[in-house]
């Protein structure tokens, strides 16, 4: 890959504003963010909510505890001040509505396809780029989970993402998973996260294509990043 476009890259990343919750090195912020402000789709977010009816104290051992666990083990309570409003409720960002946690960017050239419903795929040979960076899509057939993995092709890393930064093509992928009613049952359609790195965001071909060799380059060793 080509090191100075990485680099060009990780300036688009920080123009754009994506490290204000996808912060190095771990390019996550580790925070719950309600769905109002993500709008993926919000059935997985959406389940979640009935758990709060089942939540009881957090405790854990103390660390030099012995197995088998005795019956006068010392029990410590997890503090849970900043991350949930009581001890016994959902971490904050989850209620009232729902909730999702910012998914770190590591390791995207293995995690496509994309989005908390991994509904942003494209697989291989659905796009032509030039060398300026502008795209078409030559292959309709290979849009959204119908085109990949439902038929047991794998979705391209580098295509799926400019799906993913792209609002055009993202629409394109989303009318092809709203188009299966399998999907549909599945909520699964490559909604929301409009985040876009595009035309209209005000980013030109070359520095969209330079972020996603950015995203692709961040591996377990992302310290020059």
């Amino acid at each position: 890959m080509n090191s100075n476009s990485v680099k060009r890259g990780a300036k688009v990343f920080e123009k754009a504003n994506c490290a204000t919750c996808h912060i190095s090195p771990f390019f996550t912020d580790n925070k719950i963010h309600p769905l109002d402000k993500i709008r993926t789709n919000p059935a997985r977010a959406q389940s979640r909510l009935a758990l709060n009816k089942l939540l009881v104290p957090s405790k854990l051992y103390t660390f030099n505890t012995p197995v088998p666990i005795p019956a006068n083990a010392e029990v410590l309570d997890i503090p849970t001040q900043g991350i949930s409003d009581t001890p016994t409720t959902l971490p904050k960002g989850i209620l009232p509505k729902g909730g999702y946690k910012t998914t770190s960017l590591r390791g995207l050239y293995l995690s496509a396809p994309y989005l908390h419903d991994g509904g942003v795929a494209v697989r291989a040979g659905s796009l032509n780029v030039n060398s300026n960076g502008r795209f078409t899509v030559v292959d309709k057939s290979g849009l959204g989970l119908t085109g990949t993995l439902n038929q047991g092709i794998a979705a391209d890393a580098a295509s799926s993402l400019r799906a993913l930064v792209d609002r055009d093509l993202r629409a394109l992928v989303i009318k092809a998973n709203k188009a299966n009613p399998g999907l549909v049952f599945s909520n699964i359609d490559g909604t929301g996260h409009e985040f876009y790195v595009d035309r209209q965001a005000g980013f030109n071909s070359n520095q969209q294509a330079d972020l996603i060799n950015f995203l692709l380059a961040l591996d377990d060793n992302p310290g020059s990043f």
